[in-house]
């Protein structure tokens, strides 16, 4: 009986349209309101998968925004890439590097892809910056988030 009606009130709680039971990527926000940081995010990470970054975030109802240069290319190049500690092979630093191709200063946030643990980047025009994401054990791969300030 018990189990009839918890199967009874998570279906009626998933048919709901609530911002309780949005996907994750729907309930972290770019930013703080008023910090800057708007718009759909950007995903990336060290490795291809099948799905297209565009399904991974969906649901935050904005367009992507973009720091573009004269010829409409985004101003910004973010990568990342795993370093292996010397003494230890089995930790990993998840490093992102943003090269900025555009004369004026930019500011990013990176997270993990779906998570709240970020860090900011101030690039320099026509710079590059690089910052640790996070220390993972034996995870050379991970994906990230990325959204511009404007």
């Amino acid at each position: 009986m018990l189990r009839i009606l918890l199967s009874g009130a998570v279906i009626a709680a998933l048919s709901s349209p609530t911002a309780a039971w949005q996907p994750a990527s729907a309930q972290t926000s770019a930013g703080a309101p008023g910090s800057g940081f708007s718009g759909r995010p950007q995903v990336g990470g060290t490795y291809q998968t099948r799905i297209a970054p565009e399904i991974a975030v969906t649901g935050t109802g904005t367009e992507t925004q973009r720091h573009k240069d004269f010829s409409g290319k985004p101003c910004l190049s973010v990568s990342g890439f795993a370093r292996a500690f010397v003494t230890n092979a089995k930790l990993f630093d998840h490093v992102v590097n943003a090269e900025n191709g555009c004369p004026k200063a930019i500011k990013i946030q990176v997270c993990y892809l779906q998570g709240s643990g970020c860090v900011s980047l101030d690039v320099p025009g026509y710079g590059r910056k690089e910052a640790v994401l996070g220390t993972m054990p034996s995870q050379k791969d991970f994906r990230f988030q990325f959204v511009e300030k404007f």
